[in-house]
């Protein structure tokens, strides 16, 4: 059985040469493998990602294709795989039980306008310039002015979330003369 896994595969040590066969192989297993780490560890881990998930898609790709390429064991990889996934899970686990776990791997939320205010300290510590932030607003609210926000926070992920200050509704009442009743028409203020 030990000589089968060897051809299939190469062997399960450090392997400098392998046949195509074996990479092809090692690749199937490989592929596999992190699938099934990905699934079981976390769904969101490719779609807004936190820090603590880019992190994970990093040296999981490093780590599985070591695997495939031979420069690592397999069973090493296996090993290596579950373990970070593992981990990965913990600390998630632990961020969503105790928000302080959570903002020191995941980060922070910083409010960033609040009435159509710039808060200048809280974009300086984001990171972000009045361009960024306007660029973001244009992307995420297709606002132009931040007076038109009512709350922007850049959120843990990175990306800025934009709530719309409600359109103002104006009110013209018209009277006509002569016994005919007064109209009232309303307009909402668009963006």
């Amino acid at each position: 059985m030990s000589d089968l896994f060897e051809m299939i595969i190469g062997g399960d040590t450090a392997t400098p040469r392998l046949e195509w066969t074996q990479i092809i192989a090692r690749c199937a297993i490989v592929y596999l493998i992190g699938v099934l780490a990905v699934r079981l560890g976390k769904s969101r881990l490719l779609s807004r990602a936190s820090p603590l998930d880019v992190i994970l898609a990093f040296i999981l790709g490093s780590l599985l294709s070591r695997g495939i390429n031979g420069s690592a064991s397999l069973s090493g990889t296996i090993v290596a795989v579950t373990t970070l996934v593992a981990i990965h899970g913990g600390l998630t686990a632990l961020s969503c039980r105790y928000h302080w776990v959570g903002n020191a791997v995941k980060g922070q939320t910083r409010l960033l306008i609040a009435d159509g205010e710039i808060l200048r300290e809280n974009l300086r510590r984001s990171h972000l310039s009045e361009h960024d932030l306007v660029e973001e607003l244009r992307l995420n609210a297709n606002v132009e002015n931040p007076a038109q926000v009512q709350l922007a926070y850049k959120e843990r992920s990175g990306e800025v979330g934009v709530v719309i200050r409600p359109p103002e509704t104006k009110v013209i009442d018209i009277a006509v003369h002569e016994g005919v009743q007064i109209v009232r028409l309303e307009f909402s203020g668009g963006r």
